[in-house]
């Protein structure tokens, strides 16, 4: 009974968070696309739902009495996978960059990589700490925050980006 609780929370908490984006994501994205034009949002979205997942996860495990490996393995998946969606849109970009020879744009892009990398390599160790059926929750906690400070930065260089590039 406890352990269905605890998921159900879980799953209402994220569903709180994704369902505002993946409402408004696709009326913005389709005008963007149909217009030919850079939607800034995307690669920002993905970072902070990353980020969201991290937190509620880390508070989750600081209050649950017992970690579930099940809930750890949907938000581990979740976090992993907003930050790939996040590396691809700034691939695309530094792509986008390359060929209009924007050196200042690729070099803000070199410093969201490294953060987006960092917050990659923490979200790995959380998982390598979270494959286990008896989680202690003291080490993904620490690798959530370290993936919310890789994140934080990595938003906060986006955030200058977008304003230098006018969006």
């Amino acid at each position: 009974m406890n352990r269905s609780l605890v998921l159900s929370a879980v799953v209402a908490v994220a569903t709180i968070f994704a369902l505002p984006n993946a409402m408004g994501q696709s009326y913005r994205d389709a005008g963007s696309k149909a217009h030919g034009k850079f939607n800034s949002g995307s690669a920002s979205r993905s970072m902070q739902n990353a980020r969201s997942y991290s937190r509620e996860y880390r508070e989750y495990a600081r209050s649950a009495p017992r970690v579930e490996p099940e809930v750890t393995k949907e938000t581990t998946d979740a976090i992993g996978n907003y930050i790939v969606k996040a590396q691809k849109h700034m691939a695309w970009m530094r792509k986008e960059a390359t060929k209009a020879n924007d050196k200042d744009t690729l070099a803000s892009l070199d410093s969201i990589d490294k953060s987006l990398a960092d917050a990659a390599k923490s979200h790995k160790d959380m998982c390598d700490l979270c494959m286990k059926d008896n989680i202690d929750a003291a080490g993904p906690m620490k690798c959530c925050q370290e993936v919310d400070d890789s994140l934080t930065k990595a938003i906060d260089e986006h955030d200058k980006l977008m304003k230098k590039l006018g969006h």
